[in-house]
């Protein structure tokens, strides 16, 4: 694409289909001495890179100091938003977290073929977690967030944060508006803060869309149980975090519904002969309650 674009050359030997995807992609891109450009389908224009110049983006935008190690997925955010671009971006990015020390120690035991350990991910001394305070709340201000649509950064000064790795591999805003004088700079400035009320409002929707989506996943694993008045019930305790056997359950009853309530609400009571001193009125959720069926066969 770089060759077409710099001295119109085609690469010899594409059959017919080779050619009309080639000329159907190459229409993305433009070059502009000495790089190549492409406008990606948010029509941001981004510098084409590869190589090791591709790979020491991704790394410095995955485990630079401002970073914070996150997924592939984030990582690759990263690099869209500081500028760059290559078709493997992905793929690379997974690769590079699969060989990331700090990364594979972070991971599930059951996913990692070696003995369960404690990692210390700050250091040998405990008292230096502070150190690292500003560099990791400085990754999660740039880091893109779902639930609002763009990063904390940009939400409250209405500008994208500007890395250091943009200006060192010449992003396109670097190479076409770091020579603005102040009067033009100061205008586009005014102009972003004007923009900033509708970027506040965009985020409000935002967030209300990812709230209705969640909630939408969420009932969609709640199982819809009917109960009824006089159902032998058993309740599980959610306040017992430490057992004092190994084997010992949660759940414990029977108890008796005596009221059933709109929006998941139960009253319960103990089972009769208890003492009047210890019998009480309980209000739980339906997730907490488990009915039990009892078979008068075997008696």
């Amino acid at each position: 694409i770089a060759n077409f674009h710099a001295v119109n050359l085609i690469k010899k030997g594409l059959t017919s289909q080779q050619k009309k995807k080639f000329f159907k992609d190459v229409k993305h891109y433009f070059w502009d001495d000495p790089y190549l450009f492409r406008i990606c389908a948010d029509l941001i224009i981004r510098r084409c890179v590869h190589g090791q110049e591709a790979f020491d983006i991704l790394k410095a935008c995955h485990e630079g100091p401002s970073e914070g190690h996150h997924d592939a997925n984030l990582t690759a955010k990263k690099v869209f938003d500081a500028g760059f671009f290559w078709p493997s971006i992905y793929r690379d990015a997974y690769k590079i977290i699969k060989t990331c020390d700090i990364c594979q120690r972070q991971g599930k035991i059951s996913q990692r073929d070696e003995m369960p350990q404690k990692m210390r991910t700050v250091g040998e001394n405990r008292t230096t977690w502070s150190d690292k305070l500003d560099d990791a709340l400085w990754a999660f201000h740039t880091a893109y967030k779902t639930s609002i649509g763009c990063t904390p950064y940009k939400l409250v000064y209405g500008k994208s944060c500007h890395l250091p790795i943009e200006l060192e591999h010449r992003a396109y805003w670097a190479l076409k508006h770091i020579n603005f004088d102040l009067k033009t700079a100061g205008d586009h400035r005014k102009l972003q803060l004007n923009e900033l009320s509708e970027l506040h409002d965009q985020a409000y929707e935002n967030s209300v869309i990812y709230k209705e989506r969640m909630k939408k996943l969420h009932d969609s694993k709640i199982k819809n149980r009917i109960f009824n008045i006089g159902d032998q019930v058993l309740l599980f305790n959610s306040r017992l975090k430490i057992f004092s056997r190994k084997l010992k359950t949660r759940w414990f009853g029977p108890f008796t519904i005596t009221r059933v309530f709109p929006y998941g609400t139960i009253e319960l009571s103990q089972p009769d002969g208890l003492s009047p001193e210890i019998e009480v009125f309980l209000c739980w959720n339906f997730c907490l309650i488990f009915k039990i069926f009892i078979s008068f066969d075997q008696f």
